[in-house]
Formats: C-alpha cells, structure tokens, sequence
C-alpha cells in the first residue's frame, strides 16, 4: 500500500469512527426537519494578484497587488436533513497593506452563490469534511492617479470549494478553501491600454456561523386542528408580504460599451439589492400571483467618464407549485414586467448621454420554498429570475439588462394567518 493510500483510509477511518458518537444534527428525517437556516462572517484571504499598470512616464509596467483579508456575510440552509449546503456570500470591507506603485487598489471575488455537499452528513462534535461549487465574480480595481483612475472589472467563475467544519450547538465553525480554476482576464489601465491580471489559484477562509431551526419548533404544534381552523374560516388562501436580500448577474455583453467604451467593465458585474413584493396564493390549486418590485443600480467609473445603468421593475408573476418532497416545493412561473432604464454618462464633466425608456418584457420565474405544511404563517423562499429580452439602446448600439436574478432567503409571511392562529390560540386554551 502506498504511503498515499495510508493515509487516505487513516482519515476515512478518524472520520467514520467519529460517527459511533457523534449525534446527528438532523436526527429525525421529517418535513419540519428538512431545512435549517444559518447566517455567519467569513474571513477570506487572497494571495498576491498579478497586475500591470502605466506609470507617470506613460510606461507598461508590471504589478504585484499584496495579500489582502476580507469580512463577508454569509446567510444560507442546509437541506435535505444536513446533506447539502446553499448560501450566499456578500463582502463587507477589504484590508489591504498600501503599496507605493498605486494610491488605491482592491481585489475581491464578489457575490458568491455556492452549494456544498457534505457526504457524511452533519454531525455535532464531529470534524465534517464537505465539496462545493460556487459562482463567483473576481474583481479588480486600481488608481495610480487622478488621471490614471480605472473601473472595477469582474468575471463570473466556478470555484470549487473543499473544507472542515465543527458544530457544538447552535454555534458552526468551518474552515475552507476555494479553488479558481479561470482565473486570468484583461484590465484597461488607461483608455488605449491595456495589462493582463492573474489571480491566485486558492483562497482560504475562515467562518463562523449560528444555526436557526426555524421549522422543527414548530413539530409540536396542532397543525392539523389550526389547518381545518383556517378551512373552516375559508382563510386557507390568503395575501403574503415578502422581502428579502438579491443579487442581479448581467450576463450578455454590452455592443455600446464594447465599441465606444472598451475600458470599462462589461458585461457590468453584480449589484446587490432589495426584492419586496406582495402577492396572492390560491390554496386549492397550489397557485401564486405576485406583485414584485426591484431597483437595480449599476455604476462605472474610469479614465473621466461616468456611467450609470439604473433599472427599476415592477413584475406581475404568476407561478405554480410542481411537487412537495418533505417540505421542499419547487415552483415555476412567467412574468411581465414594467421596466425602466435609465443611462447617464459624463465624461470629463460633461453629460453626454441621459437616456429614460419605459418597456414592457417577459421573463420567468423559477424558486422554491421550504414549506413543511401548506398554511404556514411564515416561510422562506428562494427566487430566481431572468428576462431574456432586456436590453435598450444608444445612439443605435445595444445595452444590455439581461440579468439572472437569484433571491436566495425571502421571508414570507401571511398576516391574515398570524392573526387567525391568535385567535385559534385565544380558543383553545
């Protein structure tokens, strides 16, 4: 046997060992177990990126960026009784040494949407290996001068991810790193110029997380007497309100941008943002109709121009739920949409285009929701969204706001229900 092997089957061992005495985190396999939600901090860290820049002599030289560490968000579930991981990952801030070829920098990989698999299942007081994926977006920026200021240019990845977490609790410690399999792009450091980047093959991180069981309390309730409480009240269909965190991807290219303005970002990268909405839901036929409202903002900056793309939508979504396996409903749906685009650019202080259309576009409507019985108060969902068709023009080239939308957690709550269970609760004490 190789020393490799050894090893390998040494570690298998340690782990499945643990496994004897170790409790599971999801004990029971039941609807109301299916899910549990987790919100944390990351710390990552990104090695050196390599980079270029034109000096003060109008020189191609090349660049080094230093380490730097990164505070992130992280809100997500585990699903299917601890197998699989979703979450999303927002950075927070950035620190990062000063170097003297440059005044400001920054390097970052952005919005990270990931699934991880833990093939052992979560366990408490047990080290639980897992494998993943993500999709996310390297970042770059640099300023030499006042002159010299260029945009934030991204790439969407993969990334693969490996790593070992510890959970006493309600308390989830973890330790990963990722893997940036396409990891080189090219930056504009000046309007005619332009260098390669590089980023570093791994990134290591550190997070800590809380658990919240949000369903498994709610075993112990009578859901069968409040259930046929609502039914016989006629409330089983009902308004919802829903709100929650969402990140927009621009995926096609911009025609405008790449023939007038090659040195800004394009497609333009992630936006975060606020998805509100307030719907309808159709018991009987497990149907949905919604109201949904998003303002996205994307701005760019570099070399003396200024670039604003703003949408604002207004959908009317109508969505129908496909199957319920243990708690989880997927749904699919269509969507028409009011949508508003705006454009506003200046270069070296001058405006030179300030453009609002209003337009009509389909799109679909895609999600989830982890609903362990049908007249839930409260659940959560997850939203994915796409318009195919949007995008406007400038001075006859295309700008394009075809954006994949994915709403991960949204908080869905019925008020009608909430005040019905007081008022069941009142009546049977």
């Amino acid at each position: 046997m190789s020393r490799i092997s050894f090893f390998f089957y040494c570690g298998w061992f340690i782990l499945g060992s643990q496994s004897v005495w170790a409790q599971k985190v999801v004990e029971q396999q039941t609807r109301f177990r299916f899910a549990q939600m987790h919100i944390g901090i990351d710390g990552q860290y990104i090695p050196p990126v390599q980079g270029g820049y034109v000096s003060a002599t109008g020189e191609q030289r090349p660049l080094t960026l230093p380490g730097t560490y990164h505070p992130r968000f992280t809100i997500g579930a585990t699903h299917f009784w601890g197998l699989v991981d979703l979450y999303v990952s927002f950075p927070l801030t950035s620190i990062r040494p000063k170097i003297d070829e440059v005044q400001e920098y920054g390097v970052s990989t952005n919005v990270a949407t990931g699934a991880r698999i833990h093939p052992l299942q979560l366990r408490y007081h047990r080290i639980n290996p897992y494998l993943g994926v993500n999709w996310s977006t390297l970042s770059y920026i640099q300023r030499v001068n006042e002159q010299l200021s260029g945009a934030t240019f991204t790439k969407d990845v993969i990334a693969l991810e490996g790593g070992l977490n510890w959970i006493t609790g309600h308390h989830w410690f973890e330790l990963g790193a990722q893997y940036l399999p396409a990891r080189d792009f090219s930056y504009a450091t000046s309007r005619e110029t332009r260098t390669p980047v590089r980023f570093p093959a791994f990134t290591a991180q550190l997070s800590y997380k809380f658990l919240i069981d949000v369903t498994r309390p709610l075993e112990k309730d009578n859901k069968a007497a409040f259930g046929q409480y609502l039914r016989d009240h006629r409330q089983l269909s009902g308004f919802h309100i829903d709100v929650g965190p969402s990140a927009a991807f621009t995926l096609p290219r911009s025609e405008y941008n790449a023939r007038t303005r090659p040195y800004l970002n394009n497609p333009s990268g992630n936006s975060t943002f606020l998805d509100a909405s307030i719907g309808y839901y159709f018991y009987k036929p497990d149907f949905d109709i919604r109201l949904a409202h998003r303002h996205i903002v994307a701005d760019h900056a570099a070399y003396g121009l200024s670039q604003q793309l703003d949408r604002r939508s207004i959908s009317l979504e109508v969505y129908k739920y496909l199957l319920d396996y243990h708690g989880f409903v997927p749904f699919l749906g269509l969507s028409l949409s009011r949508e508003q685009l705006k454009i506003h650019e200046i270069d070296k202080g001058v405006q030179v285009t300030d453009q609002d259309e209003q337009q009509l576009t389909p799109g679909l409507v895609v999600g989830w929701d982890i609903r362990p019985v049908r007249y839930e108060s409260i659940l959560l969902r997850t939203n994915l969204r796409y318009s195919p068709f949007l995008k406007t023009r400038v001075n006859g080239q295309t700008i394009s706001f075809q954006q994949l939308e994915f709403n991960f957690i949204q908080a869905v709550i019925y008020p009608q229900r909430i005040l019905a269970r007081r008022k069941f609760l009142k009546e049977n004490r």
